[in-house]
């Protein structure tokens, strides 16, 4: 991970009582761009505790006033400050030291003195692997806030969610897509039909075809999903794929009537993989079609309702048996 350029500001909290120690960290973290709060003793880091919110804090041990370990412990017994990822810098080195501040529960210890690669390379590990729970913690979290609103219709449960996201990620895989793009794909599906949530249950879970007033209503849930993660940095990289992936290769979709390359390619993707899972899936007004039926009809779409190239990756992924191992998988979840 390199490095100088990755740091994007991350706020940082540094606590030393020799001054010239104190500088010396705060040039090489600043220099390779944390955003970085100083403090000489334990009690004026509490203090500043109160005013900022940093990604992680260092800080030596032996202090006068409040030393590391009591700062350590204070910080743990706030709430705000569980999951504050914590070093030690300490001159001393001995087993002994490492196996007690671990088992304080400390994220890393730092023997001073130390160069300026061994420092980066704590910090961002520890950072790094911070935002990876992070992520696991908000997906999980959406998962079952996904899920809670497709089982509003009282149709596709557990599954859909799953599937959508299955069989798109299968395609990408297919394209080459790099690990961002797999990501960003993986929050689009969870998140593509969240916008439900602002649609009247009546409508949601009609037994039958929906009138024009309801379908309009019905259309307008990728701008109310859209406008639901709009501004999270986390979820950003989604906003495109919820908020077109019901456009239609011909542009005759919604909300905004693309067409063709004009819909973001994540969203394109989706729209297929949405459809087939929908058309595989018993409906409130209607019983599911049968794979081969359902992936005859996406080829028949191919420069219709679907990009051609998403429907060429599709049937890549049928031909392989992509298709049926995830249907099989997800019939499985669902019984």
């Amino acid at each position: 991970m390199n490095n100088d350029t990755e740091a994007n500001g991350s706020k940082l909290l540094i606590v030393e009582d020799d001054p010239d120690m104190l500088v010396a960290f705060q040039d090489i973290l600043e220099g390779s761009g944390y955003s970085v709060t100083t403090a000489a003793n334990g009690k004026d880091a509490l203090r500043l505790l109160q005013e900022i919110k940093p990604a992680l804090i260092m800080s030596d041990i032996t202090m006068p006033g409040m030393d590391g370990v009591e700062l350590y412990r204070a910080v743990r017994e706030r709430p705000e400050g569980a999951a504050i990822p914590f070093i030690f810098l300490t001159a001393r080195g001995t087993r002994e030291d490492m196996f007690a501040a671990k088992a304080l529960g400390v994220d890393d210890y730092i023997t001073k003195p130390t160069t300026r690669h061994e420092l980066l390379t704590a910090v961002r590990a520890r950072l790094q692997r911070t935002d990876e729970l992070m992520l696991i913690q908000l997906k999980a979290v959406l998962r079952a806030m996904a899920n809670a609103i497709e089982a509003r219709a009282g149709v596709y449960t557990l599954r859909h969610v799953e599937a959508v996201n299955a069989y798109a990620q299968s395609m990408a895989l297919d394209l080459g897509w790099d690990k961002y793009q797999l990501e960003a794909l993986e929050f689009g599906a969870i998140l593509h039909d969240v916008g439900k949530i602002g649609v009247p249950e009546k409508i949601l879970s009609k037994n039958g075809p929906l009138d024009e007033e309801e379908w309009t209503e019905m259309r307008m849930h990728p701008v109310y999903g859209a406008h639901m993660i709009e501004g999270n940095p986390y979820l950003e990289s989604a906003l495109p794929l919820v908020l077109h992936h019901h456009e239609r290769w011909d542009g005759g979709g919604y909300p905004h009537g693309l067409a063709g390359e004009d819909i973001p390619i994540g969203a394109r993707m989706l729209a297929v993989a949405d459809t087939f899972h929908a058309m595989t899936s018993d409906r409130a007004y209607r019983t599911a079609m049968s794979s081969k039926k359902a992936f005859e009809e996406i080829l028949a779409q191919a420069g219709k309702q679907f990009d051609p190239q998403m429907v060429d990756v599709f049937e890549r992924c049928w031909l392989r048996g992509d298709v049926a191992r995830i249907h099989k998988s997800v019939q499985l979840v669902g019984e």
